[in-house]
């Protein structure tokens, strides 16, 4: 039996709980931190006093904050993609897939309102050409990977890849969009109760988009 075979069939030892256990504390205290405070003011004493452990600990964990803020997002982008890949009652159309989408990013974003302004921050920093190794903008390209594959086998033959890319960007952007502006003075409930109407007339004009 190989160290994989071990590993799937013999549970995790003490040691390894508690390893994961503290990961995610400093995890989820990072997420609050960075949503509280942003990214540039947030310090590792910060983090891991939310945490409630040691400097030593976070060092066992991360290199540093930023190594944290990338798991964070990629984290964050995994779960959406799973909601964006989730084929279950497929779309019959490219109107009932956009709607599809569209949904699915504001049911996400507002019950995850610290993870949208994680991800936000994220693509700020990439903006700021503050990402030097592209480790933070790696998950979004994959994101909108995930979005491209779905539209694909809706897209009319001869449409040009850069459209699909740019239906996808406008996609994110728009969700992405309402939502930095509605958290002025909008609860969540609020937020997806305003932007539900506008989603005819996206999808309407995305349409029209790929068939030009």
């Amino acid at each position: 039996m190989n160290s994989t075979d071990k590993n799937t069939l013999w549970p995790m030892g003490r040691a390894q709980r508690r390893a994961s256990k503290t990961r995610t504390k400093l995890l989820d205290a990072a997420l609050v931190v960075f949503t509280e405070v942003g990214v540039d003011a947030a310090s590792i004493e910060k983090i891991t006093d939310k945490a409630d452990v040691g400097k030593g600990t976070f060092y066992r964990h991360f290199a540093d904050k930023h190594q944290l803020l990338q798991a964070l997002i990629e984290d964050a982008l995994e779960k959406l993609n799973v909601r964006i890949a989730d084929d279950t009652g497929m779309s019959q159309s490219l109107e009932g897939l956009l709607e599809r989408l569209f949904d699915e990013h504001v049911e996400f974003f507002s019950q995850h309102m610290e993870q949208y302004i994680l991800l936000f921050q994220g693509r700020m920093l990439i903006k700021l050409g503050r990402d030097t190794d592209g480790a933070i903008e790696a998950p979004y390209l994959r994101y909108l990977e995930t979005l491209e594959k779905q539209v694909r086998s809706f897209v009319p033959a001869g449409v040009e890849s850069f459209k699909v890319r740019r239906l996808s960007c406008a996609i994110a952007g728009f969700v992405f969009g309402f939502f930095s502006f509605g958290m002025i003075g909008m609860t969540p409930e609020e937020m997806q109760d305003s932007i539900r109407p506008l989603r005819r007339a996206f999808v309407e004009s995305m349409a029209r988009f790929l068939a030009r």
